[in-house]
């Protein structure tokens, strides 16, 4: 039988603590792990890295949720939130190069329009990331008859903080000033005269802006009056004019000629019954 001492001296030799990491990875037969110095990576390679980290979704095919419009409809599918703000909570450093990443990978649109998109427009934006924004996107021809009240350029849009941004993207849907619009617009001038003085206030609020790249759906002219005026206020401003990939227009944006493009088909809603809308479909020559 054991007696009280033999316990007790047991008892001491016993070590209820975990032993030191050293000491578990010499028994493991495992060599120690230095730690990764993400920051000595060369800036470039991280920009690479926060790209794959920002911008690779958990589905195999990434839900489309940039909207079906303009420039912006073609971002990047984005990784869920928490992948996102997992990276940008790492420290302070990792935060302002990862969201300077972010922002200026991605076109956002002045306005929101009845196209879903999951990005904010600039005006929901908080303001500290506004300064890292390099494209920005302006769509025109939705809601012809009655712009949203909300469609005012001010101090709360943030277009002075925009310091970085250089190009401004101009998509227009439909130039309601086309003949086939008649008796359903307000007036021939109305929404032509909106968007120029909309286009203008954009343009004299960007400190730095280059370039102004138009493009649009095959309806529209760019010798219509529509056109005419945006390109007229863009000139005026002393910006350069590009054209966008979807309209197929080419040549120098100075000179007045225009491809010959065949006619195509759009639709024009129509009050056809007492409560409610329909529409009606008319040929464009684009």
């Amino acid at each position: 039988m054991a007696t009280i001492a033999s316990i007790q001296d047991a008892l001491e030799r016993v070590n209820l603590q975990d032993p030191p990491a050293e000491q578990k990875r010499e028994k493991a037969g495992k060599k120690p792990v230095k730690p990764f110095r993400f920051l000595d990576l060369p800036f470039e390679i991280r920009m690479r890295i926060y790209g794959f980290v920002l911008f690779t979704p958990r589905r195999k095919k990434a839900l489309r949720t940039t909207g079906s419009v303009g420039a912006s409809s073609k971002n990047k599918p984005v990784a869920p939130v928490s992948d996102r703000i997992s990276l940008f909570l790492v420290s302070h450093r990792l935060h302002d190069e990862a969201t300077y990443f972010f922002y200026s990978s991605q076109t956002f649109r002045l306005f929101p329009i009845q196209d879903y998109s999951r990005l904010p427009p600039v005006r929901n934006l908080p303001p500290r990331y506004r300064p890292s924004i390099t494209s920005i996107e302006l769509i025109l021809g939705s809601s012809w008859t009655a712009p949203p009240r909300s469609w005012r350029v001010n101090d709360g849009l943030g277009l002075e903080e925009m310091v970085r941004a250089r190009t401004l993207k101009v998509f227009i849907q439909c130039d309601p000033s086309h003949p086939v619009f008649e008796g359903f617009r307000v007036s021939k001038d109305y929404y032509t005269v909106f968007a120029g003085n909309l286009l203008q206030q954009v343009l004299a609020r960007l400190p730095n802006l280059t370039w102004v790249e138009f493009d649009g759906y095959p309806s529209v002219q760019r010798k219509g009056a529509l056109m005419r005026r945006l390109l007229d206020e863009t000139r005026a401003a002393g910006k350069k004019i590009l054209w966008g990939p979807e309209r197929g227009w080419t040549g120098d944006p100075e000179e007045d000629s225009e491809e010959v493009h065949e006619a195509v088909e759009c639709e024009v809603p129509y009050e056809g019954q007492e409560n409610g809308y329909s529409s009606q479909t008319a040929t464009v020559a684009a």
